[in-house]
């Protein structure tokens, strides 16, 4: 498996995008923090856009989405 075309699911606004890590300049490794950056860079968003959203790992995507409120 090549790490470097692993996506990273983004949904954010009520929008979704699909990125790859290259693109985003990370490597597979990265926290929490450096995907929310590079995520929100690559949107051209305000950091803190992303402050409120979780990323879930599995083996084949990181994915960025609002945290699940239930109630």
């Amino acid at each position: 498996m090549q790490l470097a075309n692993r996506t990273v699911h983004v949904r954010v606004n009520g929008r979704s995008d699909e990125i790859t890590l290259e693109a985003l300049g990370l490597q597979a490794d990265a926290n929490d923090v450096q995907v929310k950056v590079a995520v929100a860079r690559h949107l051209d968003l305000p950091a803190t856009e992303l402050a409120n959203h979780v990323i879930v790992r599995t083996s084949q995507a990181i994915i960025v989405r609002p945290e699940a409120i239930y109630g």
